[in-house]
């Protein structure tokens, strides 16, 4: 009974929470259903709205009654109709294109905030009051609360309301059950998609402004905390509004009985990593079952660039490149060196992904994961002065290898947006779960890394450390090239393009993707030893799920099916960190945001792009051939296709 009194208040309270995660949940679900779109992007959405709201009532000093509506009714709507403008000409292509421009959508507003509203973190106050009336004599509950439940269930019965008594509704289902046939009948499916799209971002609006009065309005926490209402959405199986609102209160209860047996420690690790764990489970548990909305219609729109490089001109470029990394240091001082250190150590990184998104077609948004393998490993066994750097390199990727088996088994039964929310679901799991313990990385207070000590031969200054650096990047480089010129490349192309053809042909597919997702995660580990060597100070937030999704933008950006890709990621990498390239760096975000929605289509990156349209444009205005034919000039003659041929001269009697 006693345990009965100290949980049910606490459950009450959770109901508040999960309240608000079912206006999120339901917010994934209607534009799903409807569109086929999986918006990535609404955290972003939510936190856009979020310090919108700010700036209206806190900075400007508007009326709650003015800004409030300024931010449902017109800010939110437009936020609606540009993103439903976005994607829907991406529909009908692979869910890796649309993945990866909802994931640029989401870096464009996470770069936009900083420069409308400033970098401060936020602190908003609620909208409602937060005086307080007692309940029992065991529960006080705020009037901020109360009014939030009061709301998130007024809307959810507005919303299934609209959904069962409405020509609304009707037209929805008619699009969600064969959007062709809907179309036949005079349904108008892009208007559909456009009204649920109004709704989804109104209510992000909300979510937005009542989470940033509990948590702090920022441009990564807000995002993070939104990313909670995945879980119940994958309950719903992205189509089902009743069980995404149920599952979203279960979860908000859940988490807050929990508070219950400790607010610090492993227990309150694991409470924070519940809704992660329960996406990952239950995209495990649906298996293939879960069915995307849209099918895939399209192919990557490859210019194949990368297949059409013979082994001379590889070899060419390569020896460029290699003779100017030889020469920078003679160039540069130590400042600007261990900054294009950073930037070869990240190209190293994004070369496992390369082959693991690029070339496989595997989306992973975990690979920093088993970048911070490596980096702590050499952190705890390396030793002061690196001599067991080497080990302890080896060893962290031998770690990674059955971590990426784990991460590797959804691919099994998953594919394109499910596999991409589980590996987002591993990430997140292994920031809240694994990297805090203070015995893996030091707490947070992070640990020090030396610089290697190799046979006996140190790497301690910058000048050295950067060479072996650029030794590991060629040397991961040409591995790739072996493979992607050899039968493993084929395979994983196969794989990519057309899997159920390459099973006919004889491709193991549960034999190639394990191996593609041990392989990846093993040399993303060995990368991470001296990502760390290269930073010599790291904390669990170096290996971030916000990392992870920085690699991956760098990377389609560069060029994801390029090995010269991960050289141009590396290079945007450099002019990131650069500390004279301060004023144009928050530029520089926002470019990279634009630029990944823009190239998304293209996995050769913009560089092959525009070497293949350059071409297109010469041909187009190469003069024509000269006429050779001295027999017959004029103008008539090499016009006619017959005065190409000889004519026989008629017979004489």
């Amino acid at each position: 009974m006693h345990l009965f009194n100290a949980l049910w208040p606490l459950a009450v309270i959770g109901l508040f929470n999960g309240s608000i995660y079912s206006l999120a949940a339901m917010g994934v679900v209607l534009t799903y259903k409807t569109s086929g779109i999986f918006n990535f992007a609404y955290g972003g959405v939510a936190m856009f709205c979020g310090f919108t709201f700010w700036k209206l009532r806190d900075a400007w000093g508007l009326p709650q009654w003015i800004s409030l509506p300024l931010i449902l009714l017109v800010v939110a709507p437009l936020l609606a109709l540009v993103s439903e403008r976005l994607f829907r000409s991406v529909t009908t292509l692979s869910a890796e294109i649309q993945i990866v421009i909802a994931l640029g959508a989401l870096a464009f507003l996470q770069a936009i905030v900083p420069l409308i509203y400033g970098k401060q973190d936020r602190f908003l106050s609620p909208i409602f009051s937060t005086s307080t009336f007692s309940v029992t004599s065991h529960l006080r509950v705020s009037y901020n609360q109360l009014f939030t439940l009061l709301l998130a269930g007024a809307l959810s019965l507005g919303l299934w309301a609209l959904l069962r008594h409405t020509r609304f509704g009707t037209a929805t289902q008619a699009v969600v059950d064969n959007r062709d046939l809907a179309e036949m009948i005079g349904v108008s499916a892009d208007t559909v998609s456009r009204v649920a799209w109004l709704v989804s971002s109104v209510f992000a609006a909300l979510v937005g402004i009542l989470l940033s009065s509990t948590s702090r309005l920022d441009t990564y926490t807000l995002v993070l905390v939104v990313i909670f209402a995945f879980a119940p959405a994958v309950l719903g199986r992205l189509v089902s509004l009743p069980l995404a609102f149920g599952g979203a209160i279960f979860l908000g209860v859940f988490q807050s009985v929990l508070t219950h047996w400790g607010s610090s420690g492993t227990l309150a690790d694991f409470e924070a990593s519940v809704p992660y764990l329960a996406l990952f489970a239950l995209l495990l548990f649906y298996g293939r079952r879960l069915k995307e909305v849209r099918s895939s219609y399209q192919p990557l729109a490859s210019s194949a660039g990368a297949s059409r490089h013979s082994p001379r001109r590889i070899a060419t470029t390569g020896g460029l490149l290699l003779a100017v990394a030889i020469v920078i240091p003679a160039i540069t001082n130590d400042s600007l060196l261990s900054n294009i250190t950073a930037g070869t150590v990240l190209a190293t990184i994004a070369l496992t992904l390369v082959v693991l998104t690029g070339w496989s077609g595997q989306i992973s948004l975990a690979q920093f994961s088993f970048v911070g393998i490596g980096a702590f490993a050499v952190g705890n066994l390396a030793g002061p002065h690196g001599g067991g750097f080497l080990s302890a390199a080896v060893l962290g990727a031998i770690i990674a290898i059955p971590v990426g088996l784990i991460i590797g088994l959804p691919s099994l039964r998953l594919s394109g947006l499910y596999l991409a929310l589980a590996t987002m679901a591993f990430a997140l799991t292994v920031d809240t779960l694994v990297y805090p313990k203070r015995w893996i990385s030091g707490g947070t207070t992070g640990l020090s890394v030396p610089r290697p000590k190799l046979f006996g031969f140190s790497f301690a200054s910058t000048e050295r450390f950067y060479y072996l650096t650029v030794a590991v990047f060629v040397l991961f480089a040409f591995g790739a090239i072996l493979i992607r010129q050899g039968p493993i490349g084929r395979r994983l192309q196969m794989m990519r393009d057309a899997p159920m053809a390459a099973a006919t042909f004889g491709v193991n597919l549960t034999l190639t993707k394990l191996a593609v997702f041990a392989a990846s995660g093993a040399g993303a580990a060995f990368a991470g030893a001296l990502y760390g060597a290269q930073r010599q100070s790291i904390s669990p937030m170096d290996f971030s799920f916000g990392a992870s999704l920085a690699l991956l933008l760098l990377v389609v950006l560069g060029g994801r099916a390029l090995v010269g890709g991960a050289l141009v990621a590396g290079v945007i990498y450099t002019f990131q960190i650069v500390p004279s390239l301060s004023g144009i760096q928050k530029w520089l975000q926002l470019g990279i945001a634009v630029g990944v929605i823009y190239v998304a289509q293209y996995p050769d990156g913009p560089l092959t792009v525009a070497a293949e349209r350059s071409r297109i444009l010469s041909d187009l205005f190469r003069p024509l051939p000269r006429n050779t034919d001295e027999t017959d000039t004029t103008p008539a003659a090499a016009a006619s296709p017959a005065s190409a041929t000889s004519r026989p001269e008629p017979a004489r009697g």
